[in-house]
């Protein structure tokens, strides 16, 4: 088995990556701040150059000065590059500038290539840088300009969004593949029962996505066994009730002797009428305890009182199959509450199975005592046959399916559904039946607890 990763170990260790990724750029803007600050003047002129005026007088020497909407570009330019400049002759007369207020520069400052830098209180990181650059066309450009050294807020701030992104980006992966899983579940949910989801990493979400499957397989094979089962009752139903029809158009043409035939005729189509009623009987006593929907009637339970009864009414009709009907019963009496009229027909159900199946001139044997199971106590009932075929040990559990019947062709009489609907009364009495081949016999145990747990109605 491979060993599955920890989801949270992988968060943590990509955000202790994230957090070293963004810490270094945090490095990376205050060093650079500190550089900045301990410029001398010319190196921090030189600095405000490249960062604030070099992209900006590229723009503006692609203007033309005789354009009429000047003012309109030159006003974009300033909100651009946040630099206060005028469009000057060598007299200081200006021609253009974003500001339509200032008229006349000192032409003492018109000199190409002049710098003169104020270091501002507000910040040692901050410098006001004025300037001159010749431009064009016998104009110059003046400039006053705000340089701003990378701060510590703006380190904290590009730290942040550093580990944002790279946390992001790390675990985009898995936020894809948790949308896969849902988009997988709405396509299951939606009757595509066929669709898995597909596997990927080694942690929770794979776990996550093998349990989505199994249960969309256990979806799929109780939605072919309901398929099935609808199969099966269409057949089991069918085949009375075509028998029963027959009979009738037979007695209708007249196509009988005498009375004699024509009372055969009846007694076959009463036999296939209580066949066909006692099959729709457990369809809807299934239907109903499957679903909870029934009547408990919870009461006090002396268990060697019930089975002898059923053994003294039950052990004529053993006898006439040749069968013998014998049960060991444990002295110490044994109550438990729950609903004596389903536990008889719990009984009934393994009785009558028995009474089928079992080999000629072979007992068929109840046992009632107390097992203790992981520190709860138990009434157990047994029961046991020699069955006339052989039947593997895996094969017991089939018989607990719906409509399962060892016969495939359907031919023998019956619901299929004894077993089925023993489970259930067990369930319901927080009990469970548990089938096993015992040293050649069929055994089948029903486990009911002795305590006063709530039952489940």
């Amino acid at each position: 088995m491979k060993k599955i990763a920890s989801l949270k170990i992988e968060l943590v260790l990509f955000a202790v990556i994230s957090l070293i990724i963004s810490v270094s750029v945090f490095v990376y803007f205050v060093r650079n701040a500190k550089l900045v600050s301990d410029k001398s003047d010319k190196e921090k002129i030189e600095f405000v150059n490249s960062i604030n005026l070099n992209y900006f007088e590229k723009d503006l020497k692609k203007i033309d000065l005789k354009d009429k909407n000047i003012y309109e570009k030159l006003d974009n330019m300033f909100i651009e590059h946040g630099v206060q400049f005028y469009i000057v002759k060598k007299d200081g007369e200006v021609v253009a500038s974003p500001n339509k207020d200032i008229k006349n520069i000192d032409a003492d400052k018109i000199i190409d290539g002049k710098r003169e830098i104020i270091n501002l209180k507000a910040g040692k990181n901050m410098a006001q840088v004025t300037g001159c650059d010749y431009l064009k066309d016998g104009c110059y450009v003046y400039f006053s300009c705000l340089g701003r050294a990378n701060s510590d807020g703006v380190a904290v701030l590009a730290g942040i969004f550093t580990f944002i992104i790279v946390f992001t980006l790390f675990n985009l992966g898995r936020i894809n593949y948790i949308l896969s899983i849902k988009k997988s579940i709405k396509i299951i949910t939606q009757g595509q029962l066929s669709h898995r989801v597909q596997l990927k990493y080694r942690n929770e979400l794979r776990e996550l996505a093998e349990d989505i499957n199994y249960m969309a397989s256990e979806l799929e094979r109780e939605d072919e066994k309901r398929k099935e089962f609808l199969t099966n009752i269409s057949h089991d139903l069918r085949t009375p009730l075509t028998s029963i029809l027959g009979y009738l158009k037979m007695i209708k043409e007249e196509k009988y002797e005498d009375e004699k035939e024509l009372e055969g005729y009846i007694d076959k189509i009463n036999n296939k009428s209580l066949f066909l009623k006692s099959m729709l009987d457990d369809f809807f006593q299934y239907s109903k305890l499957s679903s909870r929907d029934i009547e408990f009637n919870k009461e006090n339970i002396y268990i060697q009182e019930l089975i002898r009864q059923l053994v003294e009414e039950e052990e004529p009709v053993f006898q006439n199959n040749d069968l013998l009907l014998c049960s060991t019963l444990l002295k110490e009496p044994i109550n438990i509450e729950g609903d004596g009229e389903l536990l008889v027909r719990a009984v009934n159900n393994l009785l009558s199975n028995a009474l089928k199946y079992s080999k000629k001139n072979t007992a068929v044997t109840i046992e009632v005592y107390k097992e203790i199971i992981e520190k709860h106590i138990f009434a157990v009932i047994s029961i046991s046959n020699v069955p006339k075929e052989h039947i593997d040990e895996e094969e017991i559990e089939s018989f607990f399916e719906r409509l399962y019947k060892k016969d495939k062709s359907r031919s023998k009489q019956g619901s299929g559904l004894g077993l089925s609907i023993v489970k259930e009364i067990l369930k319901i009495h927080n009990g469970y039946i548990k089938g096993s081949i015992e040293d050649g016999k069929v055994v089948f145990k029903l486990f009911i607890k002795m305590h006063n747990d709530r039952f489940a109605v």
